[in-house]
This record gives structure tokens, C-alpha cells and sequence, in this order.
């Protein structure tokens, strides 16, 4: 895990023409991305998937499109190795309601309408794909099908104003790209390890007695077939799923993967945290896939849960690494995005948040 990093990127732009987003705006954001890097990058159109395809093996998104890691001993399902962040609600976008109760999220000419997206450890090469093909996304456009200004009805448009390089463990920022920049920098302000650490250790030396887990994108957590609900809470299932993508990530795409000293211990202790205050609702969302042509749920938790342990150390490294890496199903979408805050003794509520300027 030692040289195991995440980059976040941040992604400015303004609206050029009317964008609708579907209430899920992470895999509406990620299905775009998807369908531009095959459209751009695929030179082997035939293969109705990139495991059918002969020239895998040398094909340089494959990993960013697929859940395919050309050359690896497992080969097929390996994590993918980004992340996208989506718009929050309340934040951009108005929400509107079409025929029928659907709700999704519109983007007029002018206004600024930002993404982020995280990417991890060795996959950072891939980065000029990415950018790239966000590019493309400014011509083909971006959400759903729409009536534009001159009639016409086609996907919405943006132009990219900026790129950023943010680590919100430092308050470290570099800009990657402006409008009108003809080269591009390459991200160069990780998140670390030892970053990780350093900033956990700082929170439990300050003798933090409760954290709250602030959901804020669907965490959709399966434990022996079923699904966690807010009513049933508990945190060992969720923690369970944090260790094994934690282990995915850094075994698919570093040279240092992370291994448990003591797992089964691991998750024993997660089993003795409580739950002391629980603000979770169920949120039902579905998104829809063009490729299979059929939709799946991706509902999931959201709000807030506060918990209480004997001994934090045991778990906050982890679940700082969490916020940038997200947890259960669907975190290519942007789903199970989390912040952490905590109550320290006797000092009543202190949150910590872990995007700039938010």
C-alpha cells in the first residue's frame, strides 16, 4: 500500500448548451466517458466487448473501459481505476421533473458545471486518454437528448475553462490545464500513504470519540445476498467491503498491495462499533445502460450515521483512504462517495471536510 496514490481531478466547464443529466449524474457522467473513450481509442469496432477483442492485450484504455487488466494473472474483474465525482444536488443543476415523475438535472448555457475524477496509482498514465476524450465530449456532447435553441434535439455541450490537480489531505492545488493551453501538465500533487496516515494519527492523537460517516452519493452495500439498510445498519459489512476494495486497488495497480496483518481480527473488532445516532434514508435510484440496453439499481445509502469504537486507530486510516477510493457497488459511478467528521470528548461536534472550499 505504501506506493499506492490516488489524484483527484477536478473538471471545469461551462455550459454551452442545454445539458440534462439523469438523477444518477455519476453514471450519466461515466457512461459519457465510457462511450468516448470507445468511440475515440477502439481500433477494433467488431468486438461487441473488449474481452471478445484480439487486441486487448495492446490496447491502451482497455483497463479505463473494462473490467479487463491486459497481462494480469486474474485478467478479468479487476476493479476499474477511477472514480468519477459527480455534481452534488443542491449544489449545481436544477433539478426538473419530466412527464411521468422522473427527475433529472439541467445545466443551462453559461453556467459552470464541474466533475471530478479520481484516478489510481499506476492508471495515472492513462491520463492523457482522459483528457482527450473529455475534449471529445465537448463536440458529441454530454446526458440526455434534448430540444436545443435551434430546435434540434441532441445532447448538451460544454467547453473545458479548467482542470485541476487537488489533494485535500494538503490543501495542495495545481492547475493541469486552462482554456487555451496547448499542453498539459501532468498531475503531480498525489494523495499518499504515508499522507493517510499522518493525517489519521493527527485526528486519534486528539482523542476522537465518535465519527460520522456523511454519505453523500448512494453507498449501495451487499452482505450475504442482502441489502444494508438504514433500519439495520451496522458497520462491519460496510467496513468488510472498504478492506476488500482497498486490497483490489492496490493489489490491480501498484507494486506494494495491502495486506491485513489480521483480518479476521479486523473485522471481529469492526462488529463492536455502535451505532449511536442514525440519520440514513434509502434513496431509489436506477441508472441505464446503452451497451446492455437495460437498466439496474443503483439505490443506495445516503445521510449520515454516527459511530462510536474503543479504539479508532484500528479503522480511521482505512476510512480516510475510503473517501477517495468509495465504497460497495457501482463506485466507478460515483456511488458510495463518503466523508468522515468526528466529535471529539468533551467538545462537542467538529466536521472535517474533505473537498476544498466545501
Amino acid at each position: 500500500m505504501d506506493n499506492f496514490t490516488a489524484h483527484r481531478l477536478r473538471f471545469v466547464t461551462e455550459v454551452q448548451s442545454i445539458i440534462e443529466l439523469n438523477e444518477h449524474q455519476g453514471s450519466a457522467i461515466r457512461g459519457s466517458l465510457f462511450h468516448a473513450l470507445r468511440g475515440q481509442f477502439c481500433t477494433y469496432r467488431q468486438a461487441s466487448e473488449c474481452a471478445d477483442c484480439p487486441l486487448v492485450a495492446t490496447c491502451p484504455v482497455a483497463i479505463l473501459v473494462s473490467t479487463l487488466k491486459p497481462g494480469d494473472r486474474r485478467g478479468r474483474d479487476v476493479p476499474r481505476p477511477y472514480t468519477v465525482q459527480p455534481p452534488l444536488p443542491g449544489r449545481s443543476g436544477h433539478p426538473f421533473e419530466l412527464p411521468g415523475g422522473r427527475i433529472v438535472f439541467r445545466y443551462k448555457p453559461g453556467e459552470r458545471f464541474e466533475f471530478g475524477l479520481t484516478v489510481y496509482a499506476q492508471a495515472l498514465q492513462l491520463f492523457p486518454y482522459v483528457v482527450l476524450t473529455v475534449h471529445r465530449l465537448e463536440q458529441t456532447g454530454i446526458g440526455r437528448r434534448t430540444e436545443q435553441a435551434d430546435g434540434r434535439w441532441r445532447r448538451g455541450t460544454f467547453v473545458v475553462q479548467e482542470v485541476w490537480a487537488e489533494n485535500p489531505l494538503t490543501g495542495e492545488r495545481q492547475p493541469v490545464m486552462r482554456a487555451g493551453d496547448n499542453l498539459v501538465q501532468v498531475p503531480d500533487v498525489p494523495i499518499t500513504h504515508a499522507q493517510v496516515c499522518k493525517y489519521a494519527g493527527e485526528h486519534i492523537a486528539q482523542h476522537a470519540s465518535h465519527i460520522t460517516l456523511h454519505f453523500l452519493t448512494p453507498t449501495r452495500i451487499v452482505e450475504r445476498g442482502h441489502l444494508l439498510k438504514p433500519h439495520g445498519f451496522r458497520f462491519q459489512p460496510l467496513f468488510q467491503r472498504l478492506m476488500g476494495r482497498l486490497e483490489s486497488l492496490s493489489r490491480d495497480f501498484s507494486d506494494t498491495p495491502l495486506v491485513f496483518d489480521d483480518p479476521r481480527g479486523l473485522i471481529e473488532a469492526a462488529g463492536r462499533v455502535r451505532v449511536v445516532e442514525n440519520r440514513l434514508v434509502w434513496e431509489e435510484l436506477r441508472s441505464y445502460s446503452t451497451r446492455r440496453r437495460a437498466g439496474s439499481p443503483t439505490s443506495g445509502l445516503m445521510g449520515s450515521v454516527t459511530l462510536v469504537a474503543d479504539d479508532w486507530s484500528l479503522f480511521l486510516p482505512w476510512l480516510v483512504w475510503g473517501q477517495f477510493t468509495h465504497v460497495g457497488k457501482d463506485a466507478v459511478k460515483g456511488n458510495g462517495w463518503y466523508r468522515v467528521g468526528w466529535r471529539m470528548e468533551n467538545e462537542g461536534w467538529r466536521m472535517k471536510r474533505m473537498e476544498n472550499g466545501e
